[in-house]
């Protein structure tokens, strides 16, 4: 902390523009070594010239930012240069030769942490907002970052330490006229706090969908249109499609965004009991078992033929598997003899594009991905993990209210809980667990 870094804070590459940032307290004057003037008025772009061993590099703005005023809670010096990567590696050399020394992946974020800009669910929002790929994932790391989560963990805390305190109170000062709390209040109070934590936990399942993606396997058997499917959602030919069946032999992933619900579809192999050869037995293994480690499935059905029992039995053992399940009965454009089964199925055309919207909708129902929900969610393990054991100390907070003298034992796990809290926002998080978050941010931010 006490050393001033210096990190390149845009993607490698050519560029229009590229950003340096120096954070610490000699930040101004490791700055000042390699660019003119030096001087730099806070908060106001300046127009400099850096140069290295008396030649010139580039013609740069700079602003300076004081430490009470800066991202990072110390004296911050952004260069803005031309985009080419010999410039930005010059100006990173001259910044280490004039006492900088190269920031570590997240380092700029994790200061701002330590000096009290942000607490640690907000920091690791910063990271999320960089990866966001969607609407709803940016909304969820922008909720984050503002401190929607942050507040939520402060209030179930604040309905805990009032617990704890009553508690307290009466074990440390008996003689003291402070009214005292039955167990039969107390194990209803654990329950309230218990309940508020439950709801927030509860997010975590669509939050999960937001921040890492769905993962929809598209299945059905040999020619149903999968592959057509596949590359009409993504709006783009990724998979070959041939009229003859078993064409696809793998399975083929593919990121994709479904009006705004970030998912994987993956595209499989045709189901059927009679593989034709040892490439086509492989390929329908894959295919099983991509259906059983997605969120969801797509069960295509070729519409233009009469539905058969194959494909009845099929989505049965789809259903029974447990897995979240859309029928799709495919090829309207050649007419449509697929019959009244599934009654939920949606017809489409992967040419024409008929009923692809619906499909999407439809999608993003069945996983929860709805507008108007939880305005915070839960995206990360790490949080939800926490959760569950704050929720879990406070159940057990309750059980001690049936057992004789139990204020201390309450005491103990209510403490606990408030703990597994506190390692969300930060307080209560190890080195280890800092260093694991910050380490997945990138060199600059």
């Amino acid at each position: 902390m006490r050393e001033t870094i210096v990190g390149v804070a845009t993607p490698p590459g050519d560029g229009a523009l590229g950003v340096l940032r120096l954070s610490g307290a000699g930040a101004l004057s490791a700055a000042g070594g390699f660019i003119s003037p030096g001087g730099l008025e806070p908060r106001r772009a300046t127009k400099v010239l850096a140069n290295s061993a008396g030649e010139s590099i580039d013609e740069c703005v700079a602003v300076y930012f004081p430490a009470a005023g800066s991202p990072t809670g110390e004296d911050l010096v952004e260069i803005c240069c031309h985009g080419s990567p010999y410039i930005v590696e010059r100006l990173v050399s001259a910044a280490l030769n004039c006492g900088a020394r190269q920031a570590m992946p997240g380092e700029f974020t994790e200061r701002a942490f330590l000096n009290g800009k942000m607490d640690l669910a907000q920091a690791e929002a910063v990271c999320d907002l960089i990866a966001a790929r969607t609407q709803e994932s940016h909304k969820a790391a922008l909720s984050q970052l503002a401190g929607g989560l942050s507040k939520e963990i402060a209030r179930l805390r604040e309905a805990i330490l009032e617990l704890l305190v009553r508690i307290e109170a009466n074990l440390d000062h008996p003689e003291e006229d402070i009214p005292s709390m039955s167990a039969e209040e107390f194990a209803k109070s654990c329950a309230r706090c218990a309940e508020g934590i439950s709801r927030l936990a509860s997010t975590h399942q669509r939050g999960r969908l937001v921040h890492g993606g769905a993962k929809i396997a598209i299945v059905g058997r040999p020619n149903a249109g999968k592959s057509s499917l596949l590359n009409a959602l993504l709006g783009r030919d990724r998979a070959i499609v041939c009229p003859e069946p078993g064409t696809t032999r793998d399975t083929l992933e593919e990121p994709a965004d479904l009006k705004g619900l970030r998912a994987v579809l993956i595209d499989t192999a045709g189901l059927r009991d009679d593989a034709h050869d040892a490439a086509e037995k492989i390929g329908i293994e894959r295919a099983e078992r991509a259906l059983e480690a997605a969120d969801f499935a797509l069960l295509v059905i070729d519409g233009s033929r009469e539905v058969s029992d194959e494909d009845r039995r099929l989505h049965d053992r789809i259903v029974r598997r447990g897995r979240g399940l859309l029928s799709v009965l495919s090829k309207s454009d050649l007419g449509s003899r697929g019959g009244d089964f599934p009654q939920d199925s949606i017809r489409v055309s992967s040419i024409s594009g008929e009923g692809l919207e619906l499909l999407t909708a439809k999608i993003k129902h069945a996983l929860g991905a709805k507008e108007a929900r939880e305005p915070i969610l839960v995206t990360s393990v790490r949080h939800h993990q926490a959760l569950l054991r704050a929720r879990s100390e406070i159940e057990e907070a309750a059980n001690t209210a049936a057992e004789s003298r139990w204020e201390d034992r309450a005491a103990s796990r209510l403490r606990q809980s408030l703990r597994a809290l506190d390692e969300i926002t930060g307080p209560a998080a190890g080195d280890e667990v800092l260093a694991q978050i910050f380490s997945k941010f990138c060199v600059g931010k």
